[in-house]
């Protein structure tokens, strides 16, 4: 499916946002323009970049909403939205930085942005209506691997395994939509300063875990941690 919502890797993640923020096109950010614009896809172009020919401005969809200028890739943001929504913010920082392959800093982050951007649209943010839910594949197997393989695609895949193994333990039948509606939500919200945090990470590391066993030692994630 061409419009089919996939997480397993950034260009999947780009053009699945692509076709829930621009359901009629493409539109500048800058200047509203909208024919006069095109995807670049030089090999220096970061991937989801297009270019608009009217004010000569490039730009991504991530442009005003909670994702733009974040050094987290989007389908990280995304994939890490879809296990909060699935365990119901249960999941602990560490867990979802070791799902993921962030630090528990990183996953802290995106923890509190995600948790506050839900929280800020829950009075008035519209969900997405029926008709007009895009079909989500979040389950479908991998692509085949590509020869050569493009840059990125290993750390993809190993990635997007461990998400669909977390999946196994959390997914409820339900996640689709309230995934969509919560996605909805952050677009909604406009990109906010990063909040500092008010524990250390020692203590972020003691939040409640769903899973019995921790992958990685305590004190070498809190090594990792202090060196990135």
């Amino acid at each position: 499916m061409p419009y089919a919502v996939r997480l397993h890797d950034e260009r999947a993640a780009f053009l699945s946002l692509e076709a829930l923020v621009w359901r009629d096109g493409p539109v500048c950010p800058h200047c509203q323009e909208r024919s006069r614009v095109g995807r670049l896809s030089g090999l220096s172009s970061s991937i989801g970049t297009w270019k608009c020919y009217a004010c000569r401005k490039p730009f991504t969809v991530r442009h005003g909403t909670i994702f733009q200028n974040s050094h987290v890739p989007l389908h990280v943001w995304l994939q890490g939205l879809y296990l909060l929504i699935s365990s119901r913010q249960r999941l602990s920082s560490q867990k979802l930085g070791q799902i993921l392959g962030v630090s528990v800093r990183t996953a802290w982050h995106l923890k509190g942005k995600i948790a506050a951007g839900v929280a800020a649209s829950e009075d008035h943010a519209t969900p997405f209506p029926r008709e007009a839910r895009p079909p989500i594949e979040i389950r479908a197997p991998l692509p085949e691997a590509t020869s050569p393989p493009q840059p990125g695609q290993a750390v993809y895949r190993a990635r997007y395994e461990r998400f669909l193994h977390a999946l196994d333990n959390l997914a409820s039948p339900c996640s689709d939509i309230a995934f969509l509606d919560a996605l909805n939500r952050l677009l909604s919200q406009p990109a906010q300063p990063a909040p500092r945090s008010p524990v250390s990470i020692g203590e972020q590391q003691l939040q409640l875990s769903l899973f019995d066993e921790p992958e990685e030692p305590l004190e070498r994630q809190r090594l990792k941690d202090v060196s990135s």
